[in-house]
C-alpha cells in the first residue's frame, strides 16, 4: 500500500486528540477501545509520518511539545469539520447524540430551568447540566469538559465558536424599600448608603466595576458578594444598595414590592446571555436549544417582569435582533 502523502488519517488525529484530551494513552485507550500499545503504535508512526516529535516523553504524563499543541489545534479543528460532515450526511437527527454537557448561569437556571430541562429532553436522551460562575463554563467549554454553555461570557477572542445570543436586558438600581434618600445620582447614593457589590471574580461583577469606574465613582469596599440571592436579601434587609439585573432580581426571590426597583440615574448599560457550543460538533443542537431559550424567556421571564416593572419590558431584547 502506498503511504498518504499527507502524512495522517482521521483516525490517528483521534487517537492523538484522545490523548491530550484524556490526559495519557491509557486512559485514551479506555476512551476509543484500543490497547495501550495500539495507542502507542498509533502515535509513534503518526510522529514518523510527520519528522515531528508531538509529546514529551520524558513527562508523566506525556506533555505536548510546542509543535504537538500547535498540531492538536489544528488537529482539534479537522475532527470538528469531519464530525460535521459526518453529522450533515448521515442525518444525525434521526439517531442518539452523544452525552451533551450543558453548563448556564444560575439566574437562567432559576428563572426557566424546569421547563429548559424539558426543553432538553425533548432534544436529547443523553444530557447533564451544572450551574455556576460564567467564567468557568467558559474555561470549560474550551478545554472540552462541557459541549455547551449559556452564560453572560460571549467568549469574544473565540470567534470559531458557535453563539447565539439569548437575551440582552439592563442593569437596574435595587434600594431598600423604605430608602427616602436621593437617587439623583450613584455617587450621591453612595455617599448615603452602603454599596453592596458582586464579587469582581463574576463576569457580572467585572462588568459593573467597569461601568463605576468608567463613571469615576468609587464606592468604599464593604460587601462584596459572588450570588445574586445573597445581594438582594442584603438590600431587602436595608443593608445597602446594589446594582443588578431584572433576571438575577428573579433569581434572588426578591419582589418589586420588597425593594425599590430603578433605572440607574447615569445612565442605562446592560448585559448579554449567549449560547455558545464548540462549532461543528452536535448538530443542529446547539441552535435548536438557543430557539428553545428565547421561546421560554418569552412565555415565562416577561410576563412575570411585566406584572412587576412593565417599564422595563421595552429595554429587553430576546434573540439576535438588530442593537
Amino acid at each position: 500500500m502506498v503511504a498518504s502523502p499527507i502524512g495522517f488519517d482521521l483516525k490517528s488525529l483521534e487517537v492523538f486528540a484522545a490523548i491530550v484530551e484524556a490526559g495519557g494513552m491509557t486512559a485514551a485507550g479506555q476512551r476509543l477501545g484500543m490497547t495501550q500499545s495500539s495507542v502507542s503504535q498509533s502515535i509513534a508512526n503518526l510522529e514518523a509520518q510527520l519528522h515531528v516529535q508531538l509529546l514529551d516523553r520524558s513527562q508523566r504524563p506525556p506533555m505536548l511539545t510546542p509543535l504537538g499543541r500547535k498540531f492538536y489545534e489544528q488537529a482539534d479543528r479537522l475532527l470538528g469539520d469531519a464530525r460535521r460532515v459526518s453529522l450533515e450526511f448521515r442525518r444525525q437527527e434521526a439517531t442518539p447524540l452523544k452525552h451533551v454537557r450543558i453548563a448556564l448561569v444560575d439566574s437562567l437556571a432559576i428563572s426557566v430551568g424546569k421547563e429548559l430541562v424539558a426543553a432538553i429532553k425533548r432534544r436529547t436522551a443523553h444530557w447533564s447540566m451544572v450551574t455556576g460562575q460564567s467564567h468557568q463554563h467558559a474555561d470549560a467549554l474550551l478545554n472540552r469538559r462541557v459541549d455547551i454553555i449559556l452564560s453572560d461570557d460571549a467568549v469574544p477572542n473565540h470567534p470559531e465558536l458557535f453563539r447565539r445570543r439569548l437575551l440582552r436586558e439592563p442593569f437596574i438600581l435595587v434600594l431598600p424599600l423604605d430608602f427616602k434618600g436621593p437617587v439623583s445620582s450613584l455617587r450621591t447614593l453612595a455617599a448615603a448608603l452602603d454599596f453592596i457589590r458582586y464579587n469582581p471574580s463574576t463576569v457580572i461583577g467585572r462588568t459593573i466595576e467597569n461601568k463605576l469606574q468608567e463613571w469615576s465613582i468609587h464606592p468604599p469596599l464593604r460587601m462584596e458578594l459572588d450570588n445574586s440571592y445573597a445581594i438582594l436579601q442584603m438590600v431587602k434587609a436595608g443593608l445597602g444598595w446594589a446594582l443588578t439585573t431584572p433576571l438575577c432580581l428573579l433569581q434572588g426571590g426578591i419582589k418589586t414590592g420588597e425593594v425599590q426597583c430603578l433605572p440607574v440615574p447615569e445612565g442605562e448599560f446592560t448585559r448579554e446571555l449567549t449560547l455558545l457550543a464548540r462549532s461543528g460538533e452536535l448538530g443542529n443542537l446547539p441552535e435548536l436549544l438557543a430557539d428553545d431559550s428565547i421561546a421560554l424567556m418569552q412565555e415565562r421571564y416577561l410576563p412575570v417582569l411585566a406584572n412587576a416593572a412593565p417599564w422595563l419590558l421595552p429595554r429587553i431584547v430576546l434573540g439576535d435582533l438588530p442593537r
